[in-house]
This record gives C-alpha cells, structure tokens and sequence, in this order.
C-alpha cells in the first residue's frame, strides 16, 4: 500500500520535528553557556588582579630593598656626618677607596619620596613613603635624640632605618643598620 504524496510529506515532517531541538531548549542551552561563560571570565579577572597586585608588592618590596642596600653600602663608607634627621642623613664619603672625602651624599624625605643626591645630581629611590625614620646610636650603644647637635655628629657610630610603603592597601616595612667609619 502506498501512502499519498502529502501524507507521506507530513510524516516525514513529524519525523525531522521530533529529532530537532525546539527553540525553547535552545534558549536555555545558550543562557547556559553565558552564565558559564561568564563565570569563567569572573574567575579569569579576579585571578590577573592578584596576580598584579603581587607584582605590585614584590616591586615596591625590591625598590625598599634596593634603597636600604645603597644606603647601607655607602653609610659604610662614611667620614663625617652632616646631617643626622628622622628624615635625613647626609655624610662625606670616600666611595672610591682613594683615602679622600669627596663625595657628599644626602638622603632626605621630600614630598614623600626618598631621594639621594650626590654632586647636584637627585635620584629618587622610593616613591610614595609611608614612613622613613633614622634613628642614631652612639659609641656607647645609646639611642641619641634626634636632630643629632653638630657637637655631637661624630659620636654616631650606627644608623637604624625603619622604610615603609604601601600599594593597593597592603603594607611592606623593611629595616636595616648602616655602621659608620665615622672616624
């Protein structure tokens, strides 16, 4: 028996209706994949902004490094004290090892930046201080009042710093000691 052309036509169609997805099911298969979509970028964001925040802090943390070191280094080489501030330390120098004091050097605290300068010549070593304090002692291991009188600049025989900065809410405070030749 053979079925009529438009019946035959209709079935098919039945057939091909039941095997395709309705709009419906479509619609929330794609809802689906946004909110998954979506959730994944969320994730990815929140991921790269903790990963830039760390950079953030290993950079600051390595530039208070960097500083300290310097002014530990040169400190060391120190002959006269100038200055001796909360906020500043200036001294000569012999920073070739030729035996002469040629080199004054002066870091100081200006608009919340630590900068050094020697020669005329000012670099600025850390931007955006939250604190920076030096604290001097004298031969006899005691705390001296700071300013440190020019009377008694010889005296200082050891430079304490305590630096602190801050990015993104979070706080790094290194600290270290400079012992003066100071002699």
């Amino acid at each position: 028996m053979s079925l009529s052309r438009p019946i035959a036509q209709r079935f098919k169609a039945r057939l091909r209706s039941r095997r395709a997805f309705t709009l419906i099911e479509l619609m929330i298969v794609l809802v689906l994949c946004a909110s998954f979509v979506g959730a994944l970028y969320e994730t990815i964001l929140v991921a790269l902004r903790a990963a830039h925040n760390a950079d953030d802090r290993e950079t600051v943390r390595q530039q208070l490094s960097n500083a300290l070191d310097r002014i530990v280094r040169e400190g060391a080489l120190a002959y006269n004290v100038d200055q001796a501030q909360d906020q500043r330390f200036q001294f000569d120098a012999d920073l070739d090892g030729d035996g002469s004091n040629e080199t004054n050097i002066n870091y100081v605290v200006q608009s919340g930046d630590l900068v050094r300068t020697q020669g005329g010549v000012t670099v600025t070593l850390i931007r955006d201080l939250t604190s920076l304090d030096f604290d001097y002692v004298d031969l006899n291991d005691a705390a001296m009042a700071t300013p440190v009188p020019s009377g008694s600049r010889d005296d200082v025989r050891v430079v304490r710093i305590l630096v602190t900065a801050g990015r993104n809410n979070e706080t790094i405070t290194l600290a270290s000691a400079v012992f003066l030749r100071n002699t």
